[in-house]
């Protein structure tokens, strides 16, 4: 080996070491979790306090809700539309239920001028019984602009009791077995 190949080795160490503590070479060994996005819902007006903001002019789609039958821990859902008649914005806010049996998404919106919203409730039991609940919805954040939607539900329980401890299958039933 010549003095010029000594050299040319050494420069490629060089260059292959300096490249590992780059300010990089951390991040590459370690895990980045990515960002996080929130969506903060936020409204504001300009009314003074004790002012009376716009009356909403909002007509609810149904003001009763009927959910189908389901077992415990299931959900269905029933979808209600929030019609805006005027120019002007309209805030809406849905209060929950506390024992979150039934949850609206989203509880909290924006309806623009000459249009519309959509607010899905979920019915989702703990225990096989009926239930009812009166959801109160609040438009721009005045409790004097209130309205109610009545939500009933009922959720049931399977259970099957036989007479007897023997089950008899008629022949047309080809394939049945009895266990």
């Amino acid at each position: 080996m010549t003095g010029g190949d000594k050299t040319k080795t050494l420069k490629n160490k060089t260059l292959l070491g300096a490249s590992k503590t780059s300010k990089y070479a951390d991040f590459t060994h370690e895990e980045v979790d990515p960002p996080i996005c929130i969506n903060l819902p936020v409204c504001g007006h300009s009314f003074g306090p004790g002012s009376q903001p716009f009356i909403p002019m909002v007509k609810i789609s149904n003001h009763k809700l009927d959910f189908k039958p389901c077992g415990p821990y299931e959900s269905v859902y029933q979808t209600v539309t929030l019609s805006n008649s005027s120019d002007t914005p309209v805030i809406f806010k849905v209060l929950q239920d506390s024992t979150k049996t039934f949850n609206a998404f989203p509880s909290l919106g924006l309806i623009p001028g000459k249009s519309f919203a959509l607010i899905t409730y979920e019915f989702s039991p703990k225990t096989a019984r009926f239930f009812n609940f009166a959801s109160q919805v609040v438009f721009n954040n005045s409790s004097a602009n209130l309205q109610t939607i009545h939500l009933q539900g009922c959720a049931y329980s399977p259970q099957i009791a036989f007479p007897q401890d023997r089950l008899f299958f008629p022949p047309i039933y080809s394939g049945v077995s009895q266990h």
